[in-house]
């Protein structure tokens, strides 16, 4: 019930009721939170790209295989789906950090 009251008030009083929590310091920052994410995205990043690298090659010494051609572009495309669903979890991560960031100043 007390969420319901607190969404009722509107969002300046929300962001007023979050400065007035009381503040359990854990040791973490957002700024530390982004950082860590941000290493470990960016990782998974290059995991994706090194795997594209891996295909393109498997895929240039297929010499013509149906079989082999087409496991390197599954390699391929899967990375790239990879390499795409790292990319928006960075940006969302960015953007919820960066609203938790602003709401509790």
């Amino acid at each position: 019930m007390k969420i319901l009251e607190i969404l009722a008030k509107g969002q300046d009083d929300i962001k007023a009721t979050i400065n007035e929590l009381p503040n359990h310091d854990t040791g973490v920052t957002s700024g530390n939170l982004n950082n860590v994410i941000n290493w470990v995205l960016g990782a998974a990043g290059l995991v994706a790209v090194g795997i594209i690298i891996y295909g393109a090659v498997k895929y240039l010494t297929s010499q013509g295989a149906p079989d082999k051609t087409k496991q390197a572009s599954q390699i391929i495309a899967f990375a790239v789906i990879g390499l795409a669903v790292v990319a928006l979890a960075f940006a969302i991560t960015n953007f919820v950090l960066g609203a938790i960031g602003e709401s509790t100043k």
